[in-house]
């Protein structure tokens, strides 16, 4: 897709005035975490200081952190939740799971600024008492001890995953649970999402040296190191004790994951300058031309990715067999399956996308999942779309989202989901179709603006729905809270259709449509007419105060606005009845229309 220098020159225009309301605040973190592992009793001892900022207007008395890794354990709440629901994506291993398997974060001690204080451990959360207040502007040092036993993976990550993988270390560390508005967001984990405060992480991981180290962050000692760290031209130095010290730095993140293999090929290729992409992987008839075809979409795919999502602000990504399934953190992503099929190399550019879409916009996956999977899904699609796909596939799901007797809302929190399966067709699907469906009613070049400034507002922010409606509606000038409160708060659907074409007259045409939905929205009707020609209508809603642009190339003509509170409209034509070939309301099929069938009448 081009560009044109009009818009071009609008989105610098928009990234220029773009930002975050006035009065917005967020927390800010610096972690130094050393942990070292003995991987023959698959203990852990960690050590970590927390600089905590209270960047909020409130006196803090208490702070939450999460455990976890004690989630992985037969009785844990997670364990119950799962086996009450028959929750079709946790590993039944979790309900029988023995003693040495299981996972654990044993605290010691808790100092606030070098003073012990006391401590709670709810399962997955640890509540701890301040012995001061931690006043507005303020900050505390917090250390921790703490040691732990890594699990068999069950979810997202531990050891010994289906392929074989050593170690993939998600969620193992005490994370200090976020604060914003709404207060502390102490959410117990049962295998859904996350949500974390922006910071600066050090961390340093001791482990034998026959393993190659994966990890979130910029590694500090790569000519030390090697394994494909080491710059060109280097050659590290022996090794002759028995084991490694990793040093990782990462800026700008709100989580660190890390994975280690001792049967690890690492292989990086350089995007442009600033920009190193790293893969990690067990060498196989599979894995290998997958992660070499990886190398090679992701070149180029980026420019296109950028250009409409903004720039990669990270200096490296790594994509890394392990974990289970497919699941992102900042900088990094764990791929458990790398196999041949056909939705193998979406997946991995769907994890990538997660980089801006969780990792530099930092939203609370908790409350609302589908800013992160939604867009995510959004946008790998859309970068498929540009790479060739005829998006056929894309359209289908829309109708397929459409069809679909949602039991609950978008806006439902993924911790309230009573199903699994409507929790990722909702959050995943109806989460991406929510921007195809902003982007039918706004237009292509608004809509673009919108996504920019989106990102130039929010990354390393913490932003919700309405701080996204927001930009897109100043990118647009419309309204758009009408069609965002039915599709995020409602499951009420789109349904338009053609309900009658009449003549009026020798020379003129009445076509009359009809909602028969519950959502409004504005309606584009084609015309084919026998000669060959044909004609774009553009009726708009009265909801958005606004109108829709179209393209030289593929022109509409505008129409009064529909009122939201009427069923029908009357498109009157002066052509007659008999010149009319066919009549089609939204003949590319961008919307999530919920029966198709009366979209269109042929004559």
């Amino acid at each position: 897709m081009k560009y044109s220098i009009a818009l071009l020159c609008s989105v610098i225009l928009t990234n220029a005035i773009a930002q975050a309301p006035t009065g917005y605040w967020q927390q800010r973190v610096e972690y130094q975490i050393d942990i070292r592992l003995d991987d023959q009793a698959q203990a852990i001892q960690g050590r970590e200081k927390l600089k905590y900022y209270n960047h909020s207007p409130d006196t803090l008395r208490r702070v939450f952190f999460h455990l976890y890794w004690n989630a992985f354990q037969p009785s844990s709440s997670y364990a119950r939740w799962a086996k009450a629901r028959k929750d079709p994506f946790t590993n039944e291993r979790l309900f029988d799971l023995k003693q040495e398997e299981q996972g654990r974060q044993d605290i010691f001690s808790v100092l606030q600024n070098g003073s012990a204080v006391s401590y709670r451990v709810n399962e997955t959360i640890m509540e701890v008492e301040l012995s001061r207040p931690l006043l507005p502007g303020d900050y505390d040092v917090f250390d921790i001890a703490w040691q732990g036993q890594v699990p068999v993976t069950i979810k997202r990550g531990g050891r010994d995953n289906s392929a074989g993988v050593a170690y993939s270390f998600t969620q193992w560390y005490p994370k200090i649970c976020a604060y914003d508005r709404d207060g502390w967001h102490a959410d117990p984990y049962i295998g859904r999402e996350f949500y974390g405060e922006f910071g600066s992480f050090k961390v340093d991981i001791t482990l034998p040296k026959k393993y190659v180290v994966a990890a979130t962050g910029v590694l500090q000692n790569g000519n030390t190191i090697g394994y494909g760290y080491e710059k060109e031209g280097v050659k590290p130095p022996p090794n002759y004790g028995f084991v490694n010290v990793w040093k990782f730095s990462a800026e700008n993140v709100h989580d660190f994951a890390w994975a280690a293999d001792p049967e690890f090929t690492h292989e990086k290729k350089e995007l442009r300058e600033g920009l190193t992409l790293h893969f990690f992987y067990q060498p196989g008839p599979e894995t290998t031309p997958f992660f070499q075809a990886l190398q090679q979409r992701c070149a180029e795919i980026l420019p296109y990715m950028e250009a409409r999502f903004g720039k990669h602000l990270y200096p490296q990504f790594s994509f890394v067999q392990g974990g289970e399934s497919a699941m992102e953190y900042p900088m990094l992503t764990l791929i458990e399956q790398t196999t041949l099929a056909a939705n193998a190399m979406p997946t991995a550019i769907h994890e990538w996308m997660h980089n801006w879409y969780y990792g530099m916009i930092g939203n609370d996956e908790n409350e609302e999942a589908w800013l992160d999977e939604g867009f995510a899904s959004y946008a790998t699609a859309d970068v498929d779309l540009h790479a060739g796909d005829d998006g056929k596939n894309i359209r289908s799901g829309l109708a397929s989202i459409a069809s679909r007797q949602w039991k609950e809302p978008l806006g439902t929190p993924a911790n309230a989901y009573s199903d699994s399966y409507d929790y990722y067709d909702v959050v995943y699907g109806k989460g991406a179709a929510f921007l195809w469906q902003i982007r039918y009613i706004v237009g292509e070049e608004p809509f673009q603006r919108g996504m920019l400034r989106y990102y130039d507002s929010w990354h390393f922010k913490h932003p919700r729905g309405g701080d996204f409606l927001r930009c897109m509606e100043r990118s647009a000038d419309m309204e758009l809270d009408w069609f965002y409160d039915l599709w995020v708060k409602t499951t009420k659907t789109v349904d338009y259709g053609i309900e009658q074409v009449a003549a009026d007259g020798a020379s003129a045409t009445n076509i009359t449509l009809k909602n028969f939905g519950e959502v409004p929205m504005p309606a584009e009707v084609l015309v084919q007419f026998r000669d060959g020609s044909s004609e774009r209508h553009y009726v708009p809603l009265d909801l958005q105060y606004g109108a829709k642009q179209f393209a030289a190339e593929t022109p509409a003509i505008s129409h009064d606005p529909w009122s939201f509170s009427v069923q029908t409209y009357v498109l009157h034509l002066n052509r007659a009845m008999s010149d009319i070939k066919s009549v089609e309301i939204d003949p590319g099929g961008w919307t999530a229309d919920k029966d198709r069938k009366n979209n269109r009448k042929d004559f």
